[in-house]
C-alpha cells in the first residue's frame, strides 16, 4: 500500500476513536491516513470533502444514528465502502445495517488490529470488484440499446429499398433471384440482432421479481405465438397438467416457447408431435418437453446451450442463441434446464422451476440423470442451519456457494451458539418438520461457542441425530482434533467450497448431493441414518 489508505471514522466516543486509530497503525506494512468524525453530520461533510477509500461507522449516534448517516452515504455514493461497528451484536442490526448498504459489520469488542485491517480491506476489494461490474454492466446496456435501436435502422432501409427493388417489372429473373438472397441475409440479420439483444439484456440482468403464477396460461401464449409454425409443419403439441410456479410470466413464455419452436423446426418426422408435462418434488417442478425429432447425440447435450452453437447446417433457420437464452432465464429463476435423451425416440428438455407453494412429493422424473431407486426413497431439499455471527461470511457461504456453485438448500442462520440450541429446541417443541439435517458451526463466537454447541448436541444425545460439520478460518490442528473428538463429522475451513462440503458429506448417509442441470439439489434422505462417531 504504498499509495496508503485513507479512512474516515464516525464515532462520538473519542476513546473508541483512538482505539481504532491505534489498531491500524499497528498493522505491519500498512500506511493508514485516518479522519476523524465525532457525529453524524461532520462525518458527511467530512466524507464528502475526502472521498476515503472506508468508512467506519458507529451504529449508535447521538442525533442522527448510524443507519440514518449511512443512508445519506449511500445516498452520495452507492459505491461507499462502510463498515458499521456496534457495542452489542445482533442479527437483526447485522441484516438491517447489511440491506442498508454497508460492506460489513463488527462488534466492538471483538476487534484486534489484524480483523479491523482484514476488514478494511476486504470491503475496499469487494467495492472495487462492484464498480467494475457495473461498469460493464452499464457498458453492456448501452452495446444492448445500440443493438435493439441503432443497428437496426440501416437493416431497414436496406429491407425497404430491396423490397422495392424485387417488385419493379423491369428487374430481370437473374437480379430478382441475386436479390432474394440480400432480402433473405437481412431477415436473418434482424433476427439475429433481436436474438442477441434479449441474451445481453438477460446477462446483464441479477435478479428477478419472481411472483407466483400458472403455467397453463403460459402455454397457452406459446400455442397462440406459434400457430403459424405449428399449422404449416402440422405439428401437434400435447400437454399435460402444469402447476403454479415463482417466475416472470414473459421470460417463462420465451423459454418455453424457444424449446416447442425447436422441437419442431428440426423435427425430421411429417407430423412433429410435443410433449408437454411437469412433475414435482415438494420445492420444484421440473417441466418436461420431449419430441419425436432425432435426438441429440450425448457429447453434444450440453453444448448446445453454449451460445452460437448449432448442430445442424445453414439450410435450418436459427442464430444458436435459443437455448443459451432458456439456460439464462431458468438460472435467473433460481432453477436450471438440461437435455435428456428421449423415452423411445428424440430429444427431452428438463427445465426445473422453484414451486409456488409447498406440494406433496411425487415420483421424480425417471431420466439418465437420475436412478430409479431415488424415486421410491422420501427425498425433500435438505435443511441446513449455519451458526455464523459474522454477517459477511453469511453471505459468502450464500454467494460461493448457493449463488456461484448453484447448490440448492433451505437455510437457517443462528448467529451464535445459543441461538442455535434454542432454534432447535424450538423447532422440537412445536413439531416442527421437517427437521434441521445438516449444522455448518463457527468456533469462535460469542456467548457460546462451536466446540460448546457440540457438547452440549453429544450431552442430550442430539449429536446422534444431527450431523455437525465445523465451519471455520482455524486450521490449527488442535482445533481440528478437538472437534474430531467432540463428534464433528467434518472440518472444513473458510470459505467454503464445493470440494469440501462434498468431503464432508461423504461422512453424512441422510444427505445427497444430486445434479440437476447445471445445477446442484442437496436432498436429505430420512430413510437412511448412520449414527455419528459418538453414538
Amino acid at each position: 500500500m504504498s499509495d496508503g489508505t485513507s479512512v474516515l471514522i464516525i464515532d462520538d466516543n473519542i476513546d473508541d476513536r483512538e482505539v481504532y486509530r491505534r489498531m491500524l497503525a499497528r498493522v505491519a506494512g500498512a500506511n493508514y491516513t485516518v479522519f476523524e468524525a465525532e457525529n453524524g453530520e461532520e462525518g458527511l461533510a467530512l466524507n464528502a470533502q475526502t472521498r476515503p477509500d472506508c468508512i467506519l461507522l458507529d451504529y449508535s449516534l447521538p442525533g442522527r444514528d448510524g443507519v440514518g448517516v449511512l443512508e445519506e452515504i449511500v445516498k452520495l455514493d452507492a459505491a461507499a465502502n462502510v463498515i458499521m461497528l456496534t457495542g452489542q451484536g445482533s442479527e437483526t442490526i447485522a441484516v438491517e445495517v447489511m440491506k442498508g448498504g454497508a460492506r460489513d459489520y463488527l462488534t466492538k469488542d471483538t476487534l484486534s488490529p489484524e480483523t479491523l485491517h482484514r476488514c478494511i480491506q476486504n470491503a475496499i476489494m469487494h467495492g472495487s470488484l462492484e464498480t467494475k461490474l457495473e461498469f460493464k454492466r452499464q457498458s453492456l446496456e448501452i452495446f444492448t440499446r445500440a443493438m435493439a435501436h441503432d443497428l437496426k435502422e440501416p437493416l431497414r432501409t436496406i429491407k425497404s429499398f430491396g423490397k422495392l427493388l424485387h417488385g419493379s417489372p423491369a428487374l430481370a429473373s437473374d437480379d430478382r433471384e441475386l436479390l432474394d438472397y440480400v432480402l433473405s441475409a437481412a431477415d436473418h440479420m434482424e433476427d439475429l440482432i433481436v436474438k442477441v439483444s434479449g441474451f445481453t439484456k438477460l446477462e446483464a440482468s441479477d435478479e428477478l421479481e419472481l411472483k407466483s403464477m400458472a403455467l397453463s396460461p403460459v402455454l397457452d401464449q406459446v400455442e397462440r405465438n406459434l400457430r403459424e409454425q405449428v399449422g404449416s409443419r402440422r405439428a401437434t403439441v400435447l400437454r399435460a397438467a402444469l402447476p403454479e410456479v415463482m417466475g416472470d410470466a414473459t421470460l417463462l413464455v420465451q423459454l418455453l416457447q424457444n424449446l416447442v419452436s425447436n422441437a419442431i423446426r428440426y423435427c425430421d418426422a411429417d407430423s412433429p408431435e410435443v410433449r408437454i408435462s411437469a412433475e414435482n418434488d415438494g420445492s420444484h417442478c421440473r417441466i418436461v418437453v420431449s419430441d419425436n425429432g432425432p435426438g441429440i447425440d450425448p457429447a453434444y447435450r450440453e453444448l448446445v446451450f453454449q451460445p452460437f452453437k448449432r448442430l445442424v447446417g445453414r439450410s435450418v433457420e436459427g442464430t444458436g442463441l435459443g437455448l443459451a437464452i432458456c439456460r439464462r432465464i431458468a438460472q435467473l429463476h433460481g432453477g436450471a434446464i438440461w437435455c435428456e435423451e428421449g423415452r423411445s425416440r428424440g430429444a427431452t428438455f428438463i427445465v426445473e422451476l422453484p414451486l409456488a407453494r409447498p406440494a406433496a412429493p411425487s415420483r421424480p422424473y425417471d431420466g439418465l440423470r437420475q436412478e430409479r431407486a431415488d424415486a421410491e426413497r422420501p427425498l425433500r431439499l435438505a435443511e441446513v442451519l449455519l451458526v455464523e455471527d459474522s454477517p459477511a461470511d453469511v453471505q459468502i457461504l450464500k454467494i460461493k456457494l448457493m449463488k456461484r456453485e448453484r447448490v440448492s438448500f433451505n437455510l437457517h442462520v443462528a448467529s451464535n451458539g445459543r441461538e442455535a440450541m434454542r432454534l432447535l429446541e424450538e423447532r422440537a417443541a412445536g413439531g416442527r418438520d421437517p427437521s434441521i439435517d445438516l449444522m455448518l458451526v463457527d468456533i469462535n463466537m460469542p456467548i457460546m461457542d462451536g466446540f460448546e454447541v457440540l457438547s452440549a448436541l453429544s450431552a442430550d444425545g442430539r449429536l446422534n441425530k444431527i450431523p455437525v460439520c465445523i465451519l471455520s478460518t482455524s486450521s490449527d490442528e488442535d482445533d481440528m482434533q478437538r472437534a474430531e473428538a467432540l463428534g464433528a463429522r467434518a472440518y472444513m475451513i473458510k470459505p467454503p467450497t464445493l470440494q469440501q462440503l462434498e468431503l464432508a458429506l461423504k461422512t453424512v448417509d441422510t444427505l445427497d448431493l444430486q445434479p440437476r442441470g447445471d445445477a446442484l439439489i442437496l436432498y436429505a434422505d430420512p430413510s437412511r441414518h448412520t449414527p455419528s462417531a459418538t453414538a
